[in-house]
Order: structure tokens, then sequence, then C-alpha cells
């Protein structure tokens, strides 16, 4: 779940709403908005666009959107009044299911509904005071298609003059849009992720894997980021194999993958690499805590009893962990050669164990390379 605030935007009306467009100006502004929504190519574009061009079409100081899918939050505001921001975050983070640290109220679910019945689910879910105070109005629309529910968006004016009834409509006119946009924005991801995936375990494949490397390895080298490198690899896998057969080895590394998936943090990268080894990157990570969730990731495979229609099989795992800043790191391919090594020394030390590879101190390193270059 992530919540985040656009930029400002200044939009060609007066502040206090003294000045109302016209409904031929609202008519072409909704129009020119709903051009730029369709033609956005991600979520973030949406938003940006929505932000810069709703309150054009109808005079709003305050934008939530909360979409379902990505569990996002992201808010706007014309005057970026923080107290009136968060307490909108708040609201919409109640919707999505999520209670924040703050608050001792319990979450409301998101129970979206469609246009018609719009009325009747403002009633039951806006909690009195948390979006509408003495002077400020507010108008909530669900996104969703049949029974698909996309997000929520809600806008909110501060001042006297209270959305009118043709407002509230085009508002609902924006929602179904944006609906189809967040809708044919995952049909896209959902293809793009599908040729990401591995087609066995349905985790991410080298390729992948390898951006998501060359990403945290740069924000490493740049910032002095901790991040680490777990590469597990099934033990005695090969005898599961001659023994139960390939269909049984498949489900071992399915079940495998799925172990790793569910045990690893949000933030964590899981990908397959050659035959039964797996990677598992952890951006903003020390070595400290990433030995833990090693730990943790080689007590559960130990653990499971993996069950197919050929039997029952039990194995384990052996991990290196590499950490990065690391003298010795300079690109992914050093990187996930320390892991190897790492690896290697985890099989030789009686596998079902953990290796961490210790960087050499930079004094001795430099001594290395120049004994080297001599």
């Amino acid at each position: 779940m992530a919540s985040e605030e656009l930029s400002p935007v200044e939009p060609q009306r007066s502040p206090d709403h003294d000045t109302l467009p016209s409904t031929r100006e609202q008519v072409e502004a909704l129009h020119q908005l709903l051009a730029e929504l369709a033609g956005c190519a991600d979520e973030n574009d949406i938003t940006k666009t929505l932000a810069k061009g709703l309150p054009r079409a109808i005079p709003t100081d305050v934008i939530g959107i909360a979409s379902s899918s990505h569990e996002h939050v992201r808010i706007w505001s014309n005057d970026r009044s923080r107290e009136q921001e968060a307490r909108l975050r708040r609201y919409l983070l109640r919707r999505l299911g999520h209670l924040p640290a703050d608050s001792v109220r319990r979450p409301i679910p998101l129970q979206l509904v469609p246009p018609r019945h719009l009325s009747h689910a403002l009633k039951s879910t806006v909690q009195p005071g948390e979006l509408d105070g003495s002077s400020r109005n507010s108008h909530e629309m669900p996104l969703m298609i049949s029974e698909e529910k996309k997000g929520l968006l809600v806008v909110q004016r501060i001042g006297t003059q209270p959305y009118t009834a043709w407002e509230r409509q085009l508002v609902e006119t924006v929602g179904t849009v944006l609906t189809l946009c967040l809708r044919n924005l995952d049909a896209c991801q959902r293809a793009q992720d599908s040729t990401l995936r591995d087609p066995l375990t349905e985790i991410f494949h080298k390729q992948a894997l390898d951006s998501a490397l060359t990403r945290e390895l740069r924000v490493g080298l740049r910032y002095q980021v901790p991040a680490c490198l777990l590469l597990l690899g099934l033990d005695f896998f090969e005898v599961v194999n001659e023994r139960l057969g390939q269909s049984a080895g498949d489900h071992v590394l399915k079940a495998a993958a799925d172990l790793i998936e569910t045990t690893i943090r949000d933030l964590d990268i899981v990908g397959r690499c050659d035959g039964d080894k797996f990677a598992v990157v952890l951006p903003h990570t020390d070595r400290r805590r990433a030995r833990v969730l090693a730990e943790r990731l080689r007590e559960c495979i130990e653990r499971h009893l993996f069950v197919n229609n050929t039997g029952q099989v039990r194995t384990t795992v052996s991990i290196g962990l590499a950490a990065i800043p690391d003298i010795a790191v300079a690109s992914t391919v050093d990187w996930m050669t320390i892991a190897s090594s790492a690896l290697k020394e985890a099989k030789a030390q009686g596998r079902n164990c953990i290796a961490v590879h210790t960087p050499r101190p930079p004094a001795l390193a430099c001594a290395m390379t120049l004994s080297l270059a001599a």
C-alpha cells in the first residue's frame, strides 16, 4: 500500500469559487479532460491529468483517489492544506481496509456501489466530521465495472458554494472514464507481467530479476544504501527428479517458489535462476536483517511437506547471502558471483544452512589488486 501527494497544479479559477465557470466552459473542459485521460500511459499520468484538469471543469480544492487493485492513495489539494489532506488520506485508507497507526476507529470496508445508489452509500460510509466540516462540501464516486471494484474518487470543495446536481453528474462521468482507464491499465500490466514470469513457478524469470538487481545496485553505489541478495539452492533436488520423476520435481519447485514469495516482505523481489535455484533481492536491508530473513526461509522450507500425486517428499535449502555496498561489487555479475560463492560454501558446509559473504577490508582488497597488477 502506498500514499502519495501530487504536485500542486494551478487551475484557472478563483480560489474562493466566486466566479464559477459557465456550463459551456465546464463541458469543454470536461471533454478535454476525458480525452487526456484516455491517452494516459500509466496510473501516475492518470492522477496528474485528473489533478490538472478536473478543477478547471468542476471547481475543486481537494482530490483523493484510492485504487483497490494497487492499494494506492493519492491526494491533491489546491491550497496544500495538510490538515485536510491528512483527513482525506485517513478516510481513504480506511476504505481500503488499512487502519493508520494514529487511529482507533474500525476500518470501513471498501463497499463500492453503482452510482445510482451513491446517496445511500454516502450516508452509510462517511463518518461525521471526517470529510465534511462546516465550510466543506464533498462528493464521493465509487469506481466500479459491474461487480469489479477498482477504487474510489473523492472531491472536496472548501467554501460555502456546494456542488450542484449538474456538477455531481460531471464527477460521475469523470469517474466512469477513470474506471475504464484503470481497468485497461490493469489489463496491460497483467499482460506485461506475464512476459516477465517464469511459466512454471510464476515468479520473475532471470531477465526480470537482472533488472531488479541493476536498479538496487545503482541505488547502492550512488547513495551507499544497503541491499542484499539471497541465492537459494534446493538440496538434493536431482534425487527428487530421479526417484519421483520430473512432475514431482516441478511440483517441488512451484511449491518452494510459493513458500518463498509468501515469506518475504512486500518490497522484496523473488525470481527463479537456473534449475533449482532462486534469488531474492532485499532492498534497503543490511546484512544482519537479511540473515534473519534467510533463516526464516530456511526453516520454512525445512518444515514443509511437499505433497503431490506421486507421494510426499521433504527437502532443505542452502542459502548464500551477499550484501552491498561491497568493494568487490561493481556490476550485477559481481553481485551474483559472490552470492554464488556463498551458496557453494553453504553446500560445502553440509547443506541446509546459510553462508554469508564477508567482504575484504578495503586495504586488503587494494593490496591484492596491486599484487595482481605487479
